[in-house]
């Protein structure tokens, strides 16, 4: 299995406060450092794309050789218009037949993931979404049908409460290629982003078969601003 830490976004708000978002700390460990200690249950073939901004200021591709030898730093210069357009960066790494898993590197997710990949891998399913339960804008959000397959997902716009954790699997590693160029030919972006959630549908159109997995919310955190880490601290401090 070939996986992909996304951890290219913007993060200004934290880097105001010293460092950039991957290195916050929970419990003296540095939020990265979590995430890739999960994702030694599923596989080690490890390629993190970062800013070349946060390896020039903060060495933060160094930071990750230490934790992750083996892993590949794909460093990105500006910005990129979403999360789309930065794990394509890889696309030497990912297009082909393997499995793929990409996830978000600004959030804890505090369960093994192995059970969901699993799943995914009994349910024979071209694609899966690990989710929780909640309805809030900042998520992507998943519609199922009657036999429980994905029919649509949106992003910030809620059509269900069904949220995206940030972790995506893909039998194939071109699948997600293809649906990816797909997106952005079709112009289909949120607010000037693209999404990795907008290439499910893509994958839907195609008769791909996708599906879910939902983990209990109390595993899951986000940081997508330097708030929502403020508010996690005080609430384990209360």
């Amino acid at each position: 299995m070939n996986i992909l830490i996304l951890m290219a976004g913007s993060d200004k708000d934290f880097c105001e406060k010293g460092y950039p978002k991957y290195l916050i700390e929970i419990k003296n460990k540095p939020i990265i450092q979590r995430t890739i200690e999960l994702l030694k249950t599923v596989g080690n073939n490890i390629t993190c794309i970062i800013r070349k901004e946060d390896q020039d200021k903060y060495f933060l591709g160094d930071t990750l050789k230490i934790l992750c030898p083996k892993c590949k730093i794909i460093e990105i210069a500006g910005d990129t218009k979403g999360a789309v357009c930065s794990a394509l960066f890889a696309i030497d790494e990912i297009n082909n037949e393997e499995e793929l898993l990409i996830i978000n590197g600004s959030q804890l997710i505090k369960t093994d993931i192995k059970p969901a990949i699993e799943s995914f891998r009994t349910r024979n399913l071209d694609a899966g979404i690990v989710t929780i339960n909640a309805i809030h804008p900042q998520y992507s959000s998943v519609l199922l049908d009657e036999n429980n397959f994905v029919i649509q997902t949106s992003e910030k716009r809620p059509i269900s409460n069904i949220a995206s954790t940030g972790c995506w699997y893909f039998k194939k590693g071109q699948d997600f290629v293809r649906s990816a160029f797909g997106v952005i030919e079709k112009d289909v972006d949120t607010l000037g982003q693209y999404y990795i959630s907008a290439t499910f549908n893509e994958m839907i159109l195609d008769n791909k078969s996708i599906g879910t997995y939902e983990i209990p919310k109390k595993d899951y955190v986000t940081f997508s601003n330097y708030q929502m880490y403020e508010n996690y601290l005080a609430h384990r401090r209360g």
